[in-house]
């Protein structure tokens, strides 16, 4: 779970039936599973939802109000891959960091980091 406030499609207290014929509905759900996705870290399926979206979307004219509110949750979720990037971005610098402590302890042990570890098989 993120420490942030999550988006809101919809202004709270508004309540609207989401018949076949209203256009927003359609990219508000694929908005909605792509933030669902966000939070599980299923970051193929989030891509996979926003390219359904984009598709649609290219189809259908929105209101002001579904734009604001789709903008509003591309920013929560512009927000949650940013932050995956800067978690990522510190684990592979600890891992860098780990290496580089691996490669000392190695050369005081006196042996070449280079050097291939040769497996020897017997019979």
């Amino acid at each position: 779970m993120w420490p942030f406030k999550e988006p809101s499609l919809r202004p709270s207290g508004y309540k609207r039936r989401c018949p076949m014929s209203d256009v927003n509905c359609p990219l508000e759900r694929l908005t909605q599973d792509a933030i669902e996705a966000a939070r599980h870290g299923q970051w193929d399926q989030v891509i996979a939802l926003y390219d359904q979206r984009a598709a649609q979307g290219l189809q259908q004219s929105l209101s002001l109000e579904a734009i604001q509110s789709l903008v509003e949750s591309d920013q929560w979720l512009i927000t949650r891959i940013q932050e995956a990037q800067a978690a990522l971005k510190r684990q592979l610098l600890d891992i860098q960091d780990q290496r580089r402590k691996l490669a000392v302890l190695k050369r005081q042990w006196g042996e070449c980091p280079t050097t291939p570890v040769r497996h020897l098989l017997t019979i």
